[in-house]
């Protein structure tokens, strides 16, 4: 149960952390503004409900009054130039703020019910639920605008609700993708120095988005009906290369570049009076439909890669302990190695075998053998270090690669593992608990081989001579390389 006080803390720290963003938001909505319409970028519901979808946290009681003294704040600073806020301008900032709630309010129960595979836009259909959610809620947006439209505008019950409509929907479309597909950071590594030192930029990773901003600039140099459109094949590729984050912000910069250039006059597209409002509501149901194609290629593309990575994982590694397979660990274990002899750095290799297996098999059955490998395959992992390499190569032998190790921390390492395994009761089912114990053989090379058969071939003869002298234990032999000469431990 939640302390009071910490419940009070969460509450304060939700009101102005959504106040602060919501209010920095209506202030970017309300610069881009022309002529008296409505703002040609309006970010801030969207990007409250991107925050209460994606820190569920923040939407509480404290949430939800820090955006509300946002709305009526931003409003009632810019409304007047003289900086007075009077009675109807605070009627209002109230009216409209009413109008922005209630848009989010729909956006968020209506998250609510969908699985989180479509909430984080990880599915092919997930565009497709976020354009009926984004639709629904600016239709609800739209209830007010009846209401509001008609006192502020003077325009009728039905243009009030289709202006509303509309910019709500170009803004939720433009804005929620981001929101939505933002990159967990909660298990990214602070220290990545070393990482990025070896990284290089890859060119044709930076094309795509060069082509876009070059299609930008075209599209002002060009104009007419088609500039618009200029952008869109730069955004496809895009989709094709990218992410579905880092194309969900190159759809809004499109977004934000057709409405903010038309409404400040460098993208004119026709004679007709841009603030006009049917050129408007065509121009943003436009946008809004033109931004469907990259995101739903983004999606595809993402569920086409998590496709190919299950497969690859299912391909490298053994279904029962998850461990890499035969196959796999060799690969591996080849490239590792190859990388260590460049190096001259030393190396250990482990051959593990379950002590009498075909026994447990005989009498506890598959499913317990079954258990018995899954509970080492565990244990085996927990002993190793993270850079060692660990595989399923047999029915119940096992292989390690322990790079840049040195003699006697090898050991120590193998009879961790031997120790963990005998003083563990591994549960079988059935109220049974059994011990089992693991033989180990070493292989140790001073300086690295590019080939991990033949330290295969001395970690074998060390563990069938762990075998022979009694089990559960630890036998270890330095290898010699085909000039004979043996590689010396430090």
């Amino acid at each position: 149960m939640m302390h009071p006080t910490s419940s009070w803390t969460e509450k304060i720290k939700a009101a102005a952390i959504i106040g602060v963003v919501v209010f920095a938001a209506c202030l970017l909505g309300i610069l881009s503004r022309s002529m008296g319409h409505l703002a040609a970028l309006w970010p801030a519901n969207a990007l409250l409900i991107g925050l209460f979808v994606r820190f569920r946290r923040l939407n509480n009681a404290g949430g939800w009054l820090g955006a509300i003294a946002a709305y009526i704040t931003a409003y009632c600073l810019t409304c007047n130039p003289a900086g007075a806020i009077t009675i109807q301008n605070l009627y209002a900032s109230l009216m409209l703020t009413g109008g922005n709630l209630a848009c989010v309010i729909a956006g968020v129960l209506l998250f609510s019910w969908l699985d989180d595979e479509h909430r984080r836009l990880k599915h092919p259909l997930s565009v497709l639920y976020l354009a009926l959610v984004a639709s629904c809620a600016a239709a609800v947006a739209g209830v007010v605008g009846t209401m509001t439209d008609p006192i502020l505008s003077n325009v009728s019950p039905l243009k009030g609700w289709t202006f509303w409509f509309v910019n709500e929907l170009v803004n939720l479309m433009a804005v929620l993708p981001v929101m939505l597909s933002l990159p967990d950071l909660s298990g990214v590594r602070l220290n990545r120095r070393r990482t990025f030192k070896t990284e290089h930029i890859d060119p044709g990773k930076i094309l795509p988005i060069c082509v876009l901003l070059m299609s930008f600039t075209l599209g002002i140099m060009v104009g007419g009906p088609g500039a618009p459109v200029f952008p869109i094949p730069a955004l496809l590729w895009c989709a094709l290369s990218y992410d579905i984050f880092i194309t969900s912000i190159l759809t809004l910069l499109y977004s934000g570049w057709v409405l903010i250039s038309m409404s400040l006059g460098y993208l004119p597209i026709s004679i007709i009076n841009m603030n006009s409002r049917p050129m408007l509501l065509s121009i943003r149901i436009g946008v809004s439909l033109l931004a469907l194609a990259p995101l739903t290629v983004a999606c595809i593309m993402a569920a086409r890669e998590e496709l190919l990575r299950r497969l690859k994982y299912i391909a490298e590694h053994d279904q029962l302990t998850s461990l890499l397979n035969r196959r796999a660990f060799n690969e591996r274990a080849s490239s590792l190695l190859t990388k260590l002899a460049e190096q001259n750095r030393p190396v250990a290799v482990l051959m593990l075998d379950i002590d009498k297996f075909k026994d447990v098999n005989d009498t506890y059955g598959h499913a317990g053998g079954d258990k018995v490998l899954i509970a080492f395959a565990r244990i085996a992992s927990a002993g190793l270090r993270d850079i060692d390499i660990l595989g399923r190569i047999g029915g119940e032998e096992f292989a390690a690669i322990l790079p840049g190790c040195g003699r006697k921390q090898a050991e120590m390492i193998a009879q961790r593992v031997r120790n963990k395994l005998a003083n563990t009761s591994i549960d079988i089912g059935d109220d049974q608990q059994i011990a089992v114990t693991v033989s180990i053989g070493a292989s140790f090379v001073h300086q690295a081989v590019p080939d991990i058969e033949p330290l295969l071939l001395v970690a074998d003869k060390a563990l069938y001579r762990a075998k022979e002298n009694g089990r559960n234990r630890v036998e270890m032999d330095d290898f010699t390389d085909v000039k004979g000469e043996n590689a010396q431990a430090h």
